[in-house]
């Protein structure tokens, strides 16, 4: 004769009300312990209070951290169709090969010319030209270059640190560092700089004044 099964209730403890920490993990499985790391940075100017102010890399947009001014850090392109006249940014700004714009005022780092623009061109880096241009205003660059087959005739003066010349440039010219006129290029006016460079089959029509 089999013997009835009589099953036995389990009975649970009471919870404590306290609550268990994990138990930490092995030392070889932690990451290495390191400093604070902060996102890269980069230095900006202001448009407004001409004040430099730390923006992350990756960032578009800015405020300034003395004024509270709007900053544009973003690369901007200009086509025929564009009526703004008045360009600021930390980016690059490009002038697209069909277009005629003047009267512009155009902040930027560096500055592409496919089409035509005139007015206040100022640049903190490179300044590339490679269309025919009539530029009835300044420009400002840290490197000016003018490309092979390509005119320019700036009215209001040209100031630089250096220029690399392949084309024709027509204007007063100044120069802390270097100007330097390639082959078969032209430069018809006043230069003024701390050196001049002119290649063989290179033309300077005007007054030279070197910087000491």
């Amino acid at each position: 004769m089999n013997t009835p099964f009589h099953p036995v209730p389990r009975i649970c403890p009471r919870p404590s009300g306290k609550i268990r920490q994990p138990s930490p993990a092995p030392p070889w499985t932690l990451p290495a312990a390191t400093g604070s790391s902060h996102a890269p940075s980069r230095n900006v100017e202001c448009f407004a209070c001409r004040r430099r102010t730390a923006v992350p890399v990756t960032a578009v947009s800015a405020r300034c951290s003395h004024c509270s001014a709007y900053i544009k850090l973003d690369d901007i392109t200009l086509h025929s169709r564009t009526h703004r006249t008045k360009v600021q940014t930390c980016g690059c700004v490009t002038v697209q090969a069909n277009a005629d714009l003047k009267g512009l005022h155009i902040e930027c780092r560096d500055l592409i010319l496919n089409g035509k623009a005139s007015g206040d061109l100022l640049c903190s880096g490179v300044c590339k030209i490679k269309a025919d241009q009539h530029i009835s205003g300044t420009l400002r660059a840290r490197r000016l270059t003018v490309e092979k087959k390509t005119a320019v005739l700036v009215t209001d003066g040209v100031h630089v640190e250096n220029a690399w010349i392949q084309g024709t440039l027509e204007g007063a010219l100044t120069a802390e560092g270097t100007v330097t006129i390639h082959r078969h290029a032209k430069f018809l006016g006043d230069i003024t700089a701390h050196r001049l460079v002119i290649e063989e089959g290179g033309i300077h029509q005007g007054s030279l004044t070197r910087l000491s």
